[in-house]
């Protein structure tokens, strides 16, 4: 009879654990054609295509969590950060969330809240995440963004402190921290704070020595109480990049202003006319021939005829507004400034390298692309060389 008993107590537990245990919690994944097509379309750039996609997916299921994540970014990217902030965060009310899907819904909703101008709750996010290895240093060049948005330097230079990454945001770490300091000295600078101002500036220079940036700002502020000074960070600005030598030289023209400092322009202007690597610059003609010095002034010019296309076309519209101008009647600084002025047109015009974006101020930072060091000086004849460059190809 027990054997009976036991084995009926034996089959009976066998078929409640089949039958009746307890079922595992998965998280449902839909991966099915419409899906990879959606993704395909967004990688393609046809985000119309794509959103229609995912919109009715999430008709479908509404549990598939990438679906969600995919459609949230392209809100964003379509600028309704309201949309995008709602899904994110319908996501993190999901009691039996992932850990890791949770990190990477509120990594999605920081990027929101910063899209959004909501810069205090994206800080807040970013920094916590943070704290994990594997978010560490995208939320690190996160920050960076939203400081530089904020024009929080310091806050910028301490989050570059804290990675050990040598790159942040695509750019060397020492170029950026340089570039802070730089908007620093330059905020003294305008609060009439000079000594702090250089003190700041010859910081950034020594961080980052092959900046252009600290050159110009310490030419500049020498300007006025230290000309010998000046010309010294406005040549050696010339040696670091000499895309903007035309632009650098427009600078120093000025400083002939004042009567005093001719002699040392000249001595400078002299001595960059000997360079071999620098291209035609006008402004060193003008000045050369403002002076007195036909001989030297002529000399300088004849390196550059037949050189090229360019330098000859450039060459004859100097002289032609030269003899227009008929400066050797009235050898006045003024009018060699403004002739040279005259020569450039409307002066000069700053173009992103990386964007193509125009503006008639020098942005360190560009305001289309946010890339730093990518804008440089041009001219109205550079402009004609670039039409006729396209055109040849």
């Amino acid at each position: 009879m027990i054997y009976f008993i036991v084995a009926a107590v034996a089959i009976t537990s066998i078929i409640f654990y089949y039958y009746y245990k307890p079922e595992k919690k998965v998280t449902k994944n839909v991966f099915n054609a419409e899906y990879y097509r959606g993704l395909n379309y967004l990688l393609n750039n046809k985000e119309d295509r794509a959103f229609k996609i995912f919109t009715a997916l999430m008709d479908v299921d509404s549990s598939t969590i990438e679906t969600h994540l995919a459609l949230g970014g392209l809100y964003r990217k379509r600028g309704e950060f309201d949309k995008a902030i709602l899904i994110h965060q319908n996501l993190l009310s999901r009691p039996t969330l992932e850990k890791e899907l949770k990190n990477q819904a509120l990594y999605e909703l920081a990027k929101d809240f910063h899209s959004a101008g909501l810069y205090d709750r994206s800080e807040k996010i970013f920094k916590n995440l943070s704290e994990f290895d594997s978010y560490a240093l995208s939320c690190y060049e996160e920050l960076v963004k939203l400081y530089e948005v904020i024009k929080d330097w310091d806050k910028a230079i301490n989050t570059i402190n804290k990675s050990d990454s040598v790159e942040i945001n695509n750019h060397p770490r020492d170029l950026l921290i340089s570039h802070y300091l730089c908007e620093i000295s330059n905020n003294h600078y305008n609060d009439s704070e000079i000594e702090r101002a250089v003190v700041v500036t010859k910081k950034s220079l020594k961080i980052s020595p092959m900046s252009l940036r600290p050159y110009l700002q310490l030419g500049e502020y020498y300007s006025e109480t230290d000309v010998k000074r000046s010309l010294q960070y406005y040549t050696q600005a010339i040696q670091v990049d000499t895309d903007f030598s035309k632009y650098i030289i427009s600078k120093i023209i000025n400083l002939t202003k004042s009567e005093h400092n001719s002699s040392l322009v000249m001595d400078t202007i002299q001595s960059l006319s000997g360079e071999s690597e620098l291209p035609f610059i006008p402004g060193v003609y003008v000045y050369l021939l403002y002076e007195g010095n036909d001989t030297i002034a002529s000399s300088y010019i004849k390196r550059y005829h037949g050189v090229s296309d360019y330098d000859d076309f450039t060459i004859n519209c100097t002289l032609a507004t030269v003899e227009k101008n008929d400066m050797t009647k009235i050898p006045t600084v003024d009018n060699m400034i403004n002739s040279y002025k005259k020569i450039f047109d409307k002066g000069f015009i700053f173009l992103c390298s990386n964007c193509g974006y125009k503006s008639n101020i020098l942005n360190w930072l560009c305001p289309s692309c946010n890339n730093w060091n990518s804008s440089k000086p041009i001219t109205s004849f550079d402009l004609i060389e670039r039409g006729q460059k396209n055109a040849g190809q």
